[in-house]
């Protein structure tokens, strides 16, 4: 019986220790995906403000893939409404440690203002 002291100790660190791995390595991947999406937000808002703006919407595609180099972009317009689709591609680890891709989203419309200048 004295072999076996602390034995209990030993596995309940190596047990924690791999838990703790496993929700950490899920932690950073939430994070990320959550920061993609937050850029591919973001880039499609400030496109589809740009377009109802200047009424152009090639320079709003560009503005766009400016923020995200590798997103791709679909640019719209809908009657009044300015429609701007970012996707983008999220290289990610596996729990084996292979590559992942996931692809997260972001969507923006924006209204034209019949007020605006016609420049």
């Amino acid at each position: 019986m004295t072999g076996q002291r602390g034995s209990a100790l030993l596995e309940a660190v190596v047990v924690g220790f791999a838990i703790l791995i496993v929700v950490s390595q899920a932690l950073v991947t939430l994070g990320r995906l959550e920061s993609a999406g937050l850029a591919a937000d973001e880039a499609a808002r400030h496109a589809a403000t740009w377009a109802t703006r200047h009424g152009d919407l090639e320079s709003a595609e560009r503005i766009a893939t400016g923020f995200l180099p590798d997103a791709r972009v679909a640019v719209d317009r809908h009657g009044d409404d300015v429609v701007v689709q970012v996707a983008l591609d999220v290289p990610l680890l596996g729990p084996d440690g292979s590559p992942v891709t996931r692809t997260v989203y972001g969507r923006a419309t924006a209204t034209i203002s019949p007020y605006r200048s016609r420049r």
